[in-house]
Formats: structure tokens, sequence, C-alpha cells
């Protein structure tokens, strides 16, 4: 009897043990899947404020930034950190988010360096990012995972958390439909688009500036000027009609690209490049004008490729950037018409968002929505 007792005492001890093992393996299970559930919660919280956040590294209405001075880090991480802990936005865990660890800088799109903290010099390969950080955590406010089975080994929270990092990037890379079929000039942009400062040359006075053909210029504007055909103008004075990716010469096949744009993508850098159309094209001229900002409106706000040098008609001429034209007018024929446009301050960038685009190119006012690189 003595021995059964002590079979029954050992089995009882092995029971107990096995159901603490099994416990401990329950809340492995329930609790580790609790605890994915919020990290993918808050990573979803983390894009979705870093995204948001992007944007308002340039001046814009709805970051209430319109003369800052480019990239506007403060706004941006303001607005990341509002978003993020937001009562109408993300819920992690049933629960609103308290806090959130926000920084910027400048991403290297290499992926060698990451996010580089300012102030730094930055080169062709660093572009203005935020990042936000997000945790559930019994060390911070937003508190930690909540446990079920876990409590039970002595474990009152568990840690989750998530980082995401938003760029905004003039392209490198366009999809189709995306560019008006006019080529400009680089040394026409070179004229009016200060490189330095990342934002178009602007008028000291207003009327005639010299060195500035033309005469109604606007005090502290950017500049207007005419884009006139380069069958009639010289390289610094002139754009093409361009086809794209066809040889196509008929001012017909143009036309349909006013409204349709590049049947294809392109790509900075790489040849052979966009096909420079010949002759003058009075259509396309008048196509312009009926859909400018003194038109329909339809093409006011345009991305077009930059390449050498559009009089080299009847070639292909590899792109060099994409620029963004804010189209006002057209007015003559022939030799003499011309397209009235401007360079789009930074403050207008979002006017042309590229879609479909990737990569990173020179900044020419063009830029492709905030995108997450991290």
């Amino acid at each position: 009897m003595e021995i059964l007792r002590r079979q029954r005492g050992g089995i009882a001890i092995s029971t107990a043990l096995m159901l603490t093992m099994l416990l401990g393996f329950s809340a492995l299970a329930i609790d580790i899947g609790n605890v994915l559930v919020a990290r993918n919660e808050l990573q979803n919280a983390a894009d979705a404020a870093a995204l948001a956040a992007a944007p308002c590294l340039y001046p814009r209405s709805q970051c209430g930034n319109i003369n800052a001075k480019v990239p506007d880090w403060p706004t941006a991480e303001a607005a990341a950190s509002t978003f993020a802990t937001s009562t109408s936005t993300n819920k992690v865990q049933n629960a609103y988010l308290k806090e959130a660890q926000v920084t910027s800088g400048y991403w290297d799109i290499t992926g060698i360096k990451g996010l580089q903290p300012v102030p730094m010099t930055p080169t062709t390969n660093d572009l203005p990012a935020v990042r936000v950080t997000l945790a559930k955590d019994a060390g911070n406010t937003n508190g930690g995972v909540a446990v079920y089975l876990a409590s039970i080994l002595g474990v009152t929270s568990l840690r989750a958390g998530a980082t995401a990092t938003a760029v905004v990037a003039s392209p490198g890379t366009v999809g189709p439909h995306s560019l008006f079929p006019m080529a400009i000039s680089q040394c026409m942009y070179d004229n009016y688009w200060d490189s330095k400062n990342d934002a178009p040359k602007t008028a000291p006075n207003s009327g005639v500036v010299t060195g500035f053909p033309y005469p109604n210029q606007v005090k502290d504007k950017p500049y207007f000027f005419q884009i006139g055909s380069s069958y009639h103008n010289g390289v610094c004075e002139s754009g093409q009609w361009t086809t794209f990716g066809s040889k196509d010469n008929s001012a017909s096949y143009a036309k349909t690209l006013l409204d349709g744009g590049n049947p294809v993508p392109f790509t900075v850098g790489v040849a052979p490049g966009t096909y420079i159309q010949n002759g003058t094209e009075d259509v396309l001229f008048k196509g312009t004008k009926d859909c400018s900002g003194a038109g329909n409106g339809k093409c006011e706000w345009v991305t077009v490729p930059v390449v050498g040098d559009p009089t080299a008609q009847g070639t292909f001429q590899v792109v060099t950037a994409f620029a963004c034209l804010h189209i006002l007018d057209e007015t003559g024929n022939g030799k003499n018409a011309f397209v009235l446009v401007q360079m789009a301050t930074t403050k207008d960038s979002d006017k042309c968002q590229v879609p479909n685009a990737g990569g990173a190119g020179p900044s020419y006012g063009a830029q492709m929505p905030p995108r997450i690189v991290q």
C-alpha cells in the first residue's frame, strides 16, 4: 500500500508539472500570437503616420507651411506625431496610441547609410525622410501588450514595436500616361530653375528684366517664359513635341498624346530616350491652348521630359530629368507660336505628382507620391 501511495503521489506531481508545461506552451501560442497581431497593427500605424507626414517636408497648404524652407523638418515631425497619436486614426489592441518617437533626416537610397541625421550635406543619393517608431511597452504611456495565459508564469505584459520611414522624391523613372508630349532643353531649364535652392528663379522686379525675353514679369514670382518650336528657335529658347518611343512624325498621332501621355515608361539617363518630332505642329500648339490654364485647365500642370537638345529633330534624346511646368496659355501660330509657362514652386509640387514612378532623379519640381523605404 505504501508503494501505491508513493506512486499516486508521483503521478500527481508529474501531472501538475505536465499541466504547467501545457499551460506554458498554450501561453506561448496564444500570447505570442497576440504580440504578432499587435506588431502588425503597430506597423500599419507607423506606415500610415510616416506616409501622412512625408509630404509636409515640402510646402503644402494642408500642412500649413506654404512659406517654409525645404525640407521642413519640424512640420513633418509634428505631422507624424499628431497622426500617430490621433484619436480618429489608428488603434492598436483596441486602444489609441499616446506617444510616438519621430525623427527626420536624409535617407540614403543605396541602403548603405540608412537615415542620416541633420545637419549634413546631402548627395544625389540622399532624400528627405521621416521615420516613425511606435511601441506597446509597459515602460511607456502606450502600455504593454496584454497577456492571457502567460500571467500564470508571472508575465504581466509583453512588448511589440514597429518602425516606418517614408520619403518624397523626384522620379527617376515614370510609368505610362505620366508625361506631356513636349520636351524642353536642359539649357532652358537651367535658365529658369535654381538648382542650389531647389526652386524656380524669381523676377527681381516687375515688367522687363534684363536677360529674360518675356516683358511682363512679376516681382518675386517665378519667371514667365515662352517655349517655342525648336524648328524656329535656339536650344535655350525652345522645346519640341515628342512622340516618346514612336518615330511617328504626324501631328494627328502627337495630338492623341496631349491627353494620353507617354504610352511607354521612361528612365533618366537611359538610351535611346524620347523621340523629337520634325516641324512646328501648329495643331499641337492650338491643342495646348485649349487645355492650358487659360483653357479648360486639363494640362495646366504637367510633367515634361528634359533633354539635352530638342533642336535635334528626328532623333532620340536621352531624358536628363522630369520637370513640372505650369502652362498658362499659348499664343500665335507657325514660327510665332509660343507656350507661356512658369516653373512650379515647391508649394505646387503636389500638382505634379507622378503616378507609377520609382527611383530617384534630379529635383525639377515633379514629385512621386510619398513611399515607404523601410
